[in-house]
């Protein structure tokens, strides 16, 4: 942080929602604060290297001295000047002696504080330091929250921008250094009051389930207040709701699924649904990059089957009807029909290039070697691998689980659009793939790359412009692809893999997509008949979720190290 004042008189303009990031001066420092100090700060962000950083916390303490001794010296001068008040008001009784005289051409001596001053100044208990003013929880000193601030406002605050990055780190000094996805959503919940209570909400739960507390009295009120806050919203808005109310929903949404009731997280979800469909959708999302990934993102992981509507869908009119209370039933034309087939095509596609791709001659044989870069970014054991890999990763929370298979089928389906646009050997698929590992290499942290993880990114890391429509088409096969049974999945996923890994042969290929039939799958994704899919593929288990697992070293249980 920083004061909005320089020493040549530059002053930085600012409202309580600027809060970004600033270039801190170079050259000359201030020899001395001009008169009325500001006591206004901004955040310092964008920090991507050593010498940024130590650059920063020495400007910053600078700064934080500099005030120091204006206040110190603003009060001595007070005193001072009082003195000589008195000094002049204070009547001669008798003529000053020799000695007075010899004293006057002495410097003056300095007079010995108290020991109580003394201890008060050492201990910085002084009302006028820095940290007293802006710490204690008493006040939000940026003014950058949209409702007041309160002392659990600040623990949760603090819950959800430090702690929670904390838990996917094994030691706590890698969180702090790059910016994770959860700090560019508080950049975005603090925009609005309605997504701030719901992310305040999310963290009341999560510091709830860390101190082993299934409800806590602050999770009843941030939940209360976002409920009021939503209802009021959506009474006073005529039109199809802004942004905030529809993110609002999903945060509660998402709260309900992952902490609360399914069936109230249901009625969420739907009225979610019925909302984006008004707005027209994801695609009414793109102005809002962030908002865009956080919803789709929460779509494919945390929402049940979706054959009665899918903002996924860029043509959302005949979804409309369908999604709304008491409709009349869609009939055979409509868009989940359309997704269906949809799906249908995109298997077959990849299966037939996957066969075209099986080299039948030597010259085919030594193209295929020669891409080597697909077969090692997707080989066994890879980073990228793993995280593509159906294995158990230790949770006991069918909700958990479930959410991790859903991001892990999208992160195939991604995948494997891009070959079908592209190609699978073509220029710009080894492009896409090496960007995607250099992304992969860049994330600093020590955490185990998850399907979750891998997701964000591959929504996030890419230029939306040009990925929105495969967005939107990844979301609507993988509402497909929840209305299959468990065996489906399982053989859906296994093909996919193979797909990407190039096979070699006729067997490799064959014994994936031997079991595929069109027909099943079409009259097996129709029976869904609107219960919420929990049928997860790892086996039933009861009770909390673990603390880690061998391939995942998140521990909710970590404590905070400040």
């Amino acid at each position: 942080m920083r004061g909005t004042r320089s020493s040549r008189g530059r002053s930085s303009d600012f409202t309580h929602s600027g809060v970004g990031s600033i270039t801190l001066p170079q050259g000359s420092v201030a020899e001395q604060p001009p008169p009325g100090f500001q006591r206004q700060f901004e955040f310092i962000e964008g920090l991507n290297s050593k010498a940024e950083r130590k650059k920063t916390r020495s400007w910053v303490t600078t700064q934080h001295y500099r005030r120091k001794r204006f206040e110190e010296c603003g009060a001595e001068d007070t005193g001072d000047a009082e003195e000589k008040k008195k000094a002049k008001r204070r009547p001669r009784s008798t003529p000053p002696s020799r000695s007075s005289r010899s004293d006057e051409n002495q410097p003056p001596r300095a007079k010995p504080e108290s020991p109580a001053k003394a201890a008060h100044m050492m201990t910085g208990t002084n009302q006028a330091l820095l940290l007293q003013r802006l710490g204690s929880g008493r006040a939000d000193p940026f003014n950058s929250y949209p409702i007041p601030a309160t002392p659990d406002v600040h623990e949760l605050v603090d819950h959800f921008y430090f702690v929670i990055p904390s838990l996917v780190h094994q030691y706590w000094q890698r969180a702090a250094r790059r910016p994770r996805a959860c700090w560019d959503l508080f950049n975005l919940y603090r925009m609005h009051e309605i997504p701030f209570l719901g992310m305040l909400h999310h963290a009341a739960h999560h510091l709830a389930s860390m101190r082993g507390q299934k409800e806590s009295l602050q999770v009843i009120e941030f939940k209360q207040r976002s409920l009021v806050a939503v209802n009021r919203r959506l009474q006073t808005v005529q039109e199809p709701c802004d942004d905030w109310t529809i993110i609002g929903v999903g945060l509660l949404a998402n709260a309900e699924r992952v902490w609360g009731d399914r069936e109230i997280s249901r009625l969420h979800w739907g009225a979610l649904k019925r909302l984006l469909l008004k707005r027209g959708g994801f695609p009414s999302l793109r102005h809002n990059t962030a908002m865009h990934t956080k919803l789709v993102w929460s779509f494919i992981a945390l929402s049940g089957p979706t054959p009665d509507g899918n903002p996924a869908y860029e043509d959302s009119c005949t979804e409309v009807a369908a999604a709304m209370p008491g409709s009349p039933p869609k009939d055979s034309d409509s868009a989940f029909r359309s997704s269906c087939e949809e799906f249908v095509h995109f298997f077959d596609t990849r299966r037939r290039q996957a066969l075209a791709n099986l080299p039948s001659t030597p010259a085919q044989q030594r193209e295929f070697r020669s891409r080597r870069f697909q077969k090692t970014i997707f080989q066994e054991g890879s980073e990228l691998s793993r995280a593509l890999e159906s294995k158990d990763m230790g949770y006991l929370s069918a909700e958990k689980r479930r959410s991790v298979e859903n991001c892990r089928m999208a992160c195939l389906i991604h995948l494997n659009l891009i070959m079908t646009d592209y190609g699978d050997f073509s220029q710009p698929t080894e492009d896409y793939l090496r960007s995607l590992q250099r992304i992969l290499d860049q994330d600093d942290d020590d955490s185990s790359l998850s399907a979750e993880h891998l997701l964000w990114t591959l929504l996030a890391a890419f230029p939306p412009e040009e990925n929105y429509k495969r967005i939107w088409k990844m979301c609507r096969l993988v509402g497909v692809a929840k209305c299959a049974r468990v065996h489906t999945w399982v053989a859906i996923e296994n093909a996919l893999r193979t797909f990407l890994r190039a096979p070699e042969s006729v067997a490799d290929l064959e014994a994936v997509t031997s079991g595929w039939n069109r027909e099943d799958f079409f009259a097996e994704v129709r029976r869904h008949e609107g219960i919420d899919g929990t049928e997860t593929l790892s086996c039933s288990r009861r009770g909390a979720d673990a603390s880690c697992s061998e391939d995942c070293k998140i521990c909710p249980l970590r404590p905070a190290t400040f």
